[in-house]
C-alpha cells in the first residue's frame, strides 16, 4: 500500500516536513507512487522530482468512503494524555475532538496554539497511518457551556453511575449519518454539578462497562461502539 501524505491542496506539489519525509526518512525514487490527501479527496500519484518541493503527477481519483461524524469531548487530561487521545482517537475513526476543563481537570488550557498545532500534527500522522480520508478536528473549548451541543444529533456523556443505558442502546434508533459526541471526564471523571448541569442540556448518561476505564483510554472503547452502528 502507497505511503499517504496530507496536504493542504492537490497542486502537483509536496513541501515542508512531508517532502522530507519522502525524500530523507523513506528514501523515494522518482516513479514511486504515494497517495495524496487534502480536504477529503485522495489521489494516487507518482513522484516526479524529489527534494524540496517533491514534484507529482496524479494518476487517479481513489473512491473514499464518507466517515461517521463521531466527535469526542474530551476533560482536559494531563499534558501526554492529551496526545494519547489525540493519536489513538484519529485511529479509531473519530472526526473531531475537543479538549475542555472540566471541574476535575488537573491540566489548564496554556499555551494553546502551540498544544493544537501539536495535536494536530499527531493526528495528521496517525490519519496517515490509518489510511483515513481526514485528519479530525481539533479544538480547546473554554467550558463545557461554550460546546454548541444543538450541533450534534445526540451527546453522550460516559457515567459511571449509569447501569442500565449503554451506547449500543443509546443510538439503535439513529442513522448512519447521524452527528454523535461522546463526553468523557478527565481523571477523577464527572463532578455532581457538571452531571446534573449536563442532564438539563438533555445530554444522555450511557455506561462503558463493569470495568473503570482510565480517561486516556475511555473514548477507545466508545469510539469501537459507535463505529459498529450500522457499518
Amino acid at each position: 500500500m502507497p505511503q499517504r501524505y496530507f496536504v493542504n491542496e492537490i497542486n502537483g506539489m509536496i513541501q515542508g516536513q512531508d517532502a522530507h519525509h519522502i525524500t530523507k526518512v523513506m528514501r523515494m525514487a522518482s516513479g514511486e507512487e504515494v497517495i495524496i490527501c487534502a480536504k477529503g479527496t485522495c489521489v494516487l500519484a507518482r513522484l516526479n522530482a524529489l527534494g524540496d518541493p517533491v514534484t507529482y503527477d496524479i494518476q487517479s481519483t481513489l473512491q473514499s468512503k464518507k466517515e461517521k461524524e463521531n466527535t469526542i469531548i474530551q476533560g482536559l487530561p494531563k499534558h501526554p494524555k492529551q496526545e494519547f487521545v489525540a493519536k489513538y482517537a484519529t485511529l479509531f475513526g473519530a472526526t473531531e475532538l475537543i479538549f475542555v476543563p472540566m471541574q476535575r481537570s488537573i491540566s489548564k488550557l496554556e499555551n494553546t496554539d502551540h498544544k493544537i498545532s501539536r495535536l494536530i500534527t499527531i493526528a495528521k500522522e496517525a490519519a496517515e497511518l490509518a489510511h483515513r480520508t481526514l485528519i479530525p478536528m481539533i479544538h480547546m473549548a473554554k467550558s463545557l457551556d461554550a460546546i454548541n451541543f444543538d450541533s450534534y444529533d445526540l451527546v453522550l456523556l460516559a457515567d459511571e453511575l449509569e447501569h442500565q443505558v449503554d451506547i449500543p442502546k443509546a443510538i439503535q434508533n439513529l442513522t448512519r449519518d447521524s452527528r454523535i459526541a461522546i463526553i468523557i471526564g478527565p481523571e477523577g471523571g464527572i463532578s455532581e454539578t457538571e452531571r446534573k448541569s449536563l442532564k438539563n442540556r438533555k445530554v444522555v448518561p450511557v455506561s462503558l462497562g463493569s470495568n473503570i476505564l482510565p480517561t486516556e483510554a475511555a473514548c477507545l472503547y466508545a469510539l469501537t461502539l459507535l463505529s459498529n452502528q450500522n457499518a
